[in-house]
């Protein structure tokens, strides 16, 4: 009786140290998390991750992860232009958020090759999604907002801070979607 006790101790003893141990890695960010954070302290997340590997061992997956979800967070915050709402003259709206969320506004209708606007029923609704920022080859900053379906809008920022040209692909192969969006002040 004296050994079983002994035994269930140790098992309870072994449960507690490994949920510690799992509770000090770093948990996958949500935007919550992101929420209102200034690029330093950001910075000194990363690093403090960074930190523990200082004698050249390997990052986990997860901890990977963590750290680049934290790169993701300061270039947006590094291109924080494009926080607030943008909209096109047909209605079609884009709010940017500093935590990396977006909300896509609702359409009704789409362009055709010719540049003209066609008036769909019924309307594509609005969703929630995220969005990151990747520079091109040239440097400059294109926004990738993710869509339902798993393709991007591509919104490609050269000098103009101001209004944005909607794509649709990726970083190697996009077509104009027609949508053109202004910053609202």
């Amino acid at each position: 009786m004296r050994a079983f006790s002994c035994l269930r101790f140790s098992a309870l003893l072994l449960l507690t140290a490994f949920s510690l141990l799992s509770c000090r890695c770093e948990r996958p960010l949500d935007a919550g998390d992101l929420r209102g954070k200034s690029r330093e302290e950001l910075q000194q997340m990363r690093e403090a991750v960074l930190a523990r590997h200082a004698d050249g061992s390997e990052l986990s997956r997860r901890e990977t992860a963590y750290v680049e979800q934290l790169r993701q967070q300061e270039r947006r915050l590094e291109n924080s232009w494009v926080f607030g709402e943008w909209r096109e003259r047909h209605g079609a709206r884009l709010i940017f958020r500093d935590d990396g969320t977006v909300s896509v506004g609702a359409r009704g209708g789409v362009y055709d090759e010719l540049g003209i606007y066609k008036f769909i029923s019924p309307e594509e609704p609005s969703f929630e999604t995220t969005w990151t920022v990747l520079p091109d080859e040239a440097g400059d900053p294109v926004i990738l907002v993710l869509r339902r379906d798993g393709s991007s809008f591509l919104y490609p920022c050269h000098r103009d801070r101001d209004r944005l040209r909607e794509h649709v692909g990726n970083l190697e192969e996009f077509t104009e979607t027609g949508f053109y969006f202004t910053k609202i002040q």
